[in-house]
């Protein structure tokens, strides 16, 4: 049995009071831990959190690859003023400072 960090629940009922029109499902997977978000225009996000006070939110616009954004703090390589808090920009491997903290009440909104 996995158990799910809280601030899965906090980010899905903030996604699901304020987006719950843009979206077409929410799964919270089993085998990674991860909460998965399926939107109308075919995007997906996926936020991860763990116990090491990690996260990662990561919007997927295709399979191409870094057709996609995606804000996280799992290395600390990136010399950025927010550092360990980093943002991969659309197309780009490289990443850049992050306004990003891994909390879901401060983050969640911003993303959108």
């Amino acid at each position: 049995m996995v158990i799910y960090h809280e601030k899965f629940f906090e980010a899905k009922e903030i996604l699901q009071e304020h987006y719950s029109d843009k979206i077409t499902q929410i799964i919270l997977e089993d085998e990674r831990p991860v909460l998965k978000i399926e939107f109308n225009l075919g995007n997906i996000l996926y936020i991860r959190y763990n116990d090491f006070d990690e996260y990662s939110y990561q919007l997927l616009f295709s399979q191409q690859e870094y057709d996609r954004i995606r804000f996280d703090n799992y290395d600390k390589i990136w010399d950025v003023s927010s550092q360990p808090n980093h943002f991969h920009p659309r197309g780009k491997k490289d990443a850049i400072e992050s306004p990003m903290n891994g909390n879901p009440d401060h983050d969640i909104l911003i993303l959108f």
